[in-house]
């Protein structure tokens, strides 16, 4: 009796787990064929995937980068890195004592040669630089973003890196703090004294060197002309545009004849300029009207690159110095 009624006990048990296996799998197809049903959670494995790393699309295609980067490897960008927020695991770059970020540079190894061996003493976990052709050399140690040059402006790049590495409120910020003093500058340069003037960048290598280089890129190149949209003399603007090139030497006999109503004027460390001891020099109208705005050796690091914070900080220095004139 006890056997038959365990028997039946069992059937009945059997018969009960059919029909929930069968309901819950009516529920199921139901709502997988519901286009409005809300998802199913991911698995912990999806949210670590997906929550680690982060797609952003570059010149060489898309690339796959850690969404909070730890071991930042950059080439020209440095400052742009350093703005973010972003403590590199090595940097290649010049440093000096007039840039905004000269402090973050503290104990961060200076990369002598950038070259793969070299790159990968520092186990990057992410890559930065502006040459397309580190993408296939360097793309095997770690993710690479390439940013050339000539494809973004310094602000689409910060915010580009904002973006890409997570740290899109330090660019927001910075990018704010120097678009509110851009606004203010262009309202004093609109001013009768400087409307229609003409800007120049020079530095004087020498006669037996380079002669007068000029410059239209970097050394406030980008800031003047970019941003302010300031005039460069018409002479230079034509000899730019059929060279091709930003930048490039004068001979001390035809100089005079590309100089704006303004120049900036770089020197030299523990130099005196040859061209300024010469009877051109005197002649020059920027030099008679006293528009000559000198930019000694221990700044050269604040104008050497063309970041945000760099720029920032020239756009301080050059309209105070505009403005002493005036006075």
């Amino acid at each position: 009796m006890h056997r038959m009624m365990n028997k039946k006990f069992h059937m009945i048990l059997c018969a009960l787990f059919v029909v929930i296996f069968v309901i819950s799998g009516c529920g199921n197809a139901g709502s997988s064929s519901d286009s409005s049903a809300k998802p199913a959670s991911p698995t912990k494995e999806e949210v670590s995937s997906d929550s680690d790393t982060r797609t952003v699309s570059t010149v060489k295609g898309d690339v796959k980068v850690p969404a909070n980067p730890q071991r930042v490897v950059v080439n020209w960008y440095v400052g742009d890195v350093f703005t973010l927020g972003i403590k590199p695991a090595a940097v290649m770059g010049w440093k000096q004592e007039t840039m905004p970020f000269y402090d973050k540079f503290n104990d961060i190894p200076n990369i002598e040669k950038w070259e793969t061996e070299e790159i990968m003493k520092y186990d990057p976990d992410l890559i930065i630089t502006y040459d397309t052709k580190d993408y296939d050399k360097l793309s095997k140690i770690a993710p690479v973003l390439v940013i050339p040059e000539d494809k973004m402006t310094s602000l689409e790049r910060l915010k580009f890196l904002g973006q890409a590495t997570g740290h899109e409120a330090e660019a927001d910020k910075v990018i704010s703090l120097f678009e509110s003093k851009l606004s203010q500058a262009k309202e004093k340069l609109n001013s009768d004294i400087f409307k229609d003037k003409t800007f120049s960048i020079f530095e004087d290598w020498g006669s037996g060197s380079y002669g007068i280089y000029y410059e239209t890129g970097s050394r406030g190149g980008t800031l003047l002309y970019n941003y302010l949209g300031l005039h460069k003399p018409e002479k230079l603007n034509t000899l730019v545009k059929s060279s091709g090139e930003r930048r490039g030497s004068l001979s001390y006999e035809v100089a005079a004849e590309y100089f704006g109503d303004y120049v900036l004027w770089f020197k030299q460390e523990g130099k005196e300029s040859e061209y300024a001891k010469t009877k051109i020099w005197s002649s020059i109208p920027a030099v008679k009207n006293g528009h000559i705005i000198e930019i000694p050796a221990k700044y050269a690091g604040l104008f050497y690159y063309s970041d945000v914070a760099s720029m920032t900080g020239q756009l301080d220095y050059i309209i105070s110095k505009l403005l002493e004139q005036t006075k």
